[in-house]
């Protein structure tokens, strides 16, 4: 098994299946990676989601780096 870094902290990641089931909603569940020391959550929907973010964070600052300012 291959062992997951946190990206917020550096710690240790546990592999979990997140579940939810109250309330009167739909049950639903998830697997993702919990970290150990932080607590911080990732899944496959979450990294592709900040990786988008990134790139067009990314795409914006370099789109600006051609203007000239007055």
């Amino acid at each position: 098994m291959i062992a997951m870094r946190c990206p917020k902290c550096g710690g240790v990641m546990n592999f979990e299946e997140f579940m939810y089931g109250g309330g009167g909603e739909t049950p639903w569940s998830y697997e993702g990676w919990r970290c150990v020391y932080c607590g911080e959550i990732v899944d496959p929907l979450i990294l592709m989601n900040r990786e988008a973010s990134k790139a067009a964070e990314e795409e914006k600052v370099g789109a600006g780096a051609g203007r000239r300012r007055r």
